[in-house]
């Protein structure tokens, strides 16, 4: 299972996900299993349409500032720009992932209380953004502002027990389904080494006669 917050969680999970899936040759197909092994992946408020408040780069600092401490995070200007809506990087992370999208369970969840931004108060990430309307996915909103929707201090907060409800659900489910993608996914990639070193055995008999 896969826990995503914000931009990094969209980045690497995304990533990961869509990299991995694509390593099937001999020497870095371990990788592979990165995409094979993930059953499921909760998304906290993460902004898979970007969100408005990046067009205010001292907005965003001061909402990392709240979350992570200065001296762990370093917030760079192209982050900034991969979260602000209708960003290419954003959308292309979106299209690399959207395909692989029905290989696992998700669920999205979206603040529902507006951030203090010390001068205003706002949503970072709409529920449009951090739960997209698809089809076999699940979805709810948490009664916190986007720095506290994943900050659970007692069994009772907001959202806990709707979180551990799925988290237990998936937990159960993800043995027999990950078992079986492993030994489908051993099975398709010994058979595409074969073919490969049948190919490349005709193309030297080829190459012999030529």
């Amino acid at each position: 299972m896969s826990t995503a917050w914000i931009m990094a969680g969209l980045l690497t999970d995304a990533q990961a996900l869509a990299y991995s899936c694509s390593r099937t040759t001999a020497k870095i197909a371990h990788y592979h299993s990165i995409f094979t092994c993930t059953y499921s992946i909760v998304f906290f408020g993460t902004p898979h349409h970007g969100s408005s408040k990046a067009s205010t780069l001292s907005s965003l600092q001061r909402l990392v500032s709240l979350a992570v401490p200065r001296k762990i995070l370093q917030t760079e200007s192209g982050l900034i720009r991969g979260l602000e809506e209708d960003c290419e990087t954003l959308q292309e992370i979106a299209d690399q992932f959207a395909p692989l999208m029905k290989h696992f369970r998700i669920f999205f969840f979206w603040e529902q209380e507006r951030t203090d931004l010390k001068h205003t108060k706002d949503y970072i990430v709409t529920e449009a953004s951090a739960a997209p309307m698809l089809d076999d996915t699940e979805r709810s909103g948490i009664a916190a502002d986007h720095r506290g929707m994943c900050r659970f201090d007692a069994k009772d907060a907001p959202g806990f027990r709707t979180v551990v409800a799925a988290l237990r659900r998936y937990a159960h489910d993800a043995p027999r389904v990950v078992e079986t993608r492993v030994t489908r996914t051993e099975a398709a990639l010994r058979e595409q080494r074969r073919t490969d070193a049948e190919n490349m055995l005709l193309d030297i008999q080829i190459g012999e006669h030529q």
